[in-house]
């Protein structure tokens, strides 16, 4: 029999795989569409109530729910400090801009996760994993148009990765808080996206001159 090691470790690998496989148009699901009006016990905790019911609980987290609410608090934690870096180091108005905005909508959303975590009875991560503090490390060491370009490339991919996870515990979840809060917070996430790719296309010439950067 598996021990709850073993469930967590195939569960996430489960788990990576079907974000692997979304296609890229995931992103502009319909949460309405995507958020289901009863739980899914995909992966759920063998001891969770009801479970053997067929009826498990909708305030009990699933192991999608847990894997889902620490990868988001990392990449709201790289967020904010990453957009910290942005309005330290660019000189473009409009990245600058950027910067403070992921600063504060992803410290307003990082204090509803953590709040709904500790509802859930989930132990967030408290640092960067390596990837993201890779990233950091990069950025530290960049000035200028490099740093700029570097950033924003960073923000694409990021907000990518989150609007993926965001769609896939809405469908998949159990926790009823948890995939109202991904339901809640994609629509702005997308549009994270959105400007992230603009001030990328305008950076790489395809919008207004270096140093003026549209807001």
């Amino acid at each position: 029999m598996m021990d709850h090691d073993d469930w967590l470790l195939i569960a996430g690998a489960a788990l990576c795989m079907a974000l692997m496989a979304a296609p890229a148009q995931a992103a502009s699901t319909d949460p309405a569409k995507a958020h289901p009006a009863s739980p899914n016990p995909t992966f759920a905790n063998p001891d969770t109530p009801g479970l053997l019911d067929g009826k498990p609980a909708a305030d009990v987290a699933n192991t999608t729910d847990i894997i889902f609410l620490k990868q988001l608090a990392i990449g709201g934690r790289a967020e904010v400090e990453l957009g910290r870096l942005a309005v330290d180091r660019s000189t473009v108005a409009g990245i600058d801009q950027f910067g403070r905005q992921m600063v504060k909508d992803h410290g307003e959303a990082n204090s509803k996760l953590a709040s709904l975590a500790r509802g859930a009875k989930v132990e967030l991560p408290r640092d960067l994993d390596a990837e993201h503090a890779a990233v950091r490390q990069q950025l530290q060491a960049l000035n200028g148009k490099d740093f700029d370009l570097r950033y924003v490339e960073s923000q694409i991919k990021d907000h990518q990765k989150a609007a993926q996870l965001l769609i896939h515990v809405i469908g998949s979840g159990q926790h009823v808080g948890v995939r109202q809060f991904a339901a809640d917070t994609l629509p702005k996430v997308m549009e994270h996206l959105d400007r992230a790719k603009q001030l990328h296309s305008e950076l790489t010439g395809a919008g207004p001159p270096k140093g003026q950067i549209a807001p």
